[in-house]
């Protein structure tokens, strides 16, 4: 070492600071990631009883109404602005939504 160079010495506080500082970004950094845009959301439900219910789910920014039991789940209608835009069908024949 020479005689003439002086230690750059640094203070433990702003050691720690620094370090706490570095921590702090990292995991806001990690807590704030961008998530994809979800394609499904359940609207709104309504309960029947007996494990019946009635909900309205959206798709893709498309709106069906949908009726399930315990055992079994039915696309009712689709809907645009609360509105049916898609009856039912007739019992046997497909759906064509």
């Amino acid at each position: 070492m020479e005689a003439n160079a002086e230690p750059q010495a640094i203070s433990p506080p702003e050691t720690v600071w620094t370090a706490a500082l570095r921590n702090i970004w990292q995991w806001s950094r990690d807590a704030v990631k961008v998530r994809k845009p979800r394609r499904l959301r359940v609207c709104e439900t309504l309960s029947l009883g007996e494990r019946r219910f009635l909900a309205v789910i959206e798709f893709d920014r498309q709106e069906f109404l949908v009726g399930g039991t315990g055992s079994s789940l039915e696309v009712l209608a689709r809907l645009d602005d609360g509105r049916v835009v898609a009856e039912p069908p007739v019992q046997g024949r497909p759906r064509s939504i």
